[in-house]
């Protein structure tokens, strides 16, 4: 069984450890790639930026229909995802039939561009967007969605996909697996940790809103992150005595404060629901830590957190809302300690590596067994979460 995987951008160490897993269980694994994902952080200065765009997107075109096009004694499974968006109707249409396509939906365009208010829904550009969209959907055999929720807004907005299965991103548990929660002492804040990227799609203000009213004492927050988003809420907050500011951390660094930390801050912008579902959720989970979810209740993070009762989920501009559960965390040290270990069982049973690649593998089987099958399941959706 050949996969074969097309990323742009060089995957994250979770990624990294699900294709280890696929090719333990018996997968022959190759890649298709940019840039390498060291690359992509250290890309500083307008130049090395404008060769890092030039080499993900028209390069990596050049990439994509060139491996795709090839033909191998093998016909292989690929993988595709949408990094960059158009990538999986692109290797589709080259692979011509040959193999199978699995379309990755991480996130859906031209929503992603409209919510960061790149382009306008009526735009020429959306136009394009949502006809690529349509055709991966139409003539991928598989397409993989995040969540539940996700997979519903596109076939209802898009029509159905040849076959939909939803498959979650999941973590990498073995830095954490051996780390589980314990009860804070009563003098020890919790902490609250946001780590990763903040921006268009993820709601800054009503954190910045609830601040406003006064920090909430008893808590501590940490803010390793960049982008719009973490911008205007450091321009918003900065003097706050409670918070510790700063940037992206490497791995050493990042597995250091998982650990470290009680609650993690997620946020999802209104609207933004229909377009992603945070994989820093699922690291969350995986380090014990419980979830401090800021989005819809219509939403998967929102399904996600009440599924497990692994933490909170406060609507977008709930600012009174967020003032007590921040009261909660505080307060409330057994609660904190319950909703942790909660994060924890689900995070390892669920949503590690392991149980996601074994997903993964099942359908992998089903296609490697049955070449036909993902024509001939015209409707037929398929949960493997």
């Amino acid at each position: 069984m050949l996969i074969e995987v097309y990323n742009s951008v060089g995957g994250a160490a979770f990624f990294r450890r699900l294709l280890r897993e696929w090719q333990t269980g018996g997968a022959q694994v190759a890649q298709h790639q940019a840039i390498s994902e060291s690359d992509y952080r250290s890309a500083r200065g307008l130049f090395r930026r404008l060769v890092l765009r030039w080499r993900m997107y028209p390069g990596y075109a050049w990439i994509c229909w060139r491996a795709a096009s090839k033909r191998t004694e093998l016909e292989p499974i690929r993988v595709v995802t949408t990094n960059p968006f158009f990538a999986p109707a692109l290797v589709e249409k080259m692979a011509n039939g040959s193999g199978t396509t699995i379309n990755l939906l991480y996130d859906l365009f031209p929503e992603a561009l409209i919510q960061a208010g790149t382009i306008r829904p009526e735009s020429w550009t959306a136009a394009r967007c949502a006809a690529i969209t349509r055709f991966a959907l139409r003539r991928c055999g598989v397409t993989v969605f995040l969540g539940e929720r996700l997979r519903q807004y596109v076939e209802t907005t898009y029509g159905p996909a040849q076959r939909a299965v939803v498959i979650p991103v999941g973590a990498d548990g073995e830095p954490f697996r051996n780390a589980p929660p314990s009860l804070l002492a009563v003098s020890e804040p919790p902490q609250i940790l946001y780590s990763g990227l903040m921006g268009s799609m993820h709601d800054v203000r009503t954190l910045v809103d609830a601040w406003a009213l006064g920090m909430r004492d008893g808590v501590t927050w940490r803010f390793n992150a960049s982008g719009s988003g973490y911008a205007l809420l450091c321009r918003e907050a900065r003097a706050a005595s409670s918070v510790t500011w700063g940037g992206s951390l490497n791995d050493t660094e990042w597995t250091i404060a998982m650990k470290n930390a009680h609650v993690a801050l997620v946020t999802i912008a209104p609207g933004a629901e229909r377009v992603v579902m945070p994989s820093k959720t699922y690291s969350a989970l995986v380090a014990g830590q419980a979830v401090l979810a800021i989005c819809r209740r219509e939403s998967d993070l929102a399904d996600l957190v009440l599924k497990h009762d692994c933490g909170w989920v406060v609507e977008p501009g709930d600012v009174i809302g967020l003032n007590r559960v921040l009261l909660e965390i505080a307060q409330d040290r057994d609660l904190l300690w319950a909703k942790r270990c909660k994060a924890f069982a689900a995070g390892h049973e669920s949503y590690d590596m392991g149980p996601v690649s074994a997903m993964w593998l099942r359908l992998f089987s089903e296609l490697a067994a049955k070449p036909g099958m993902a024509v001939a399941a015209n409707d037929c959706v398929t949960s493997l979460c």
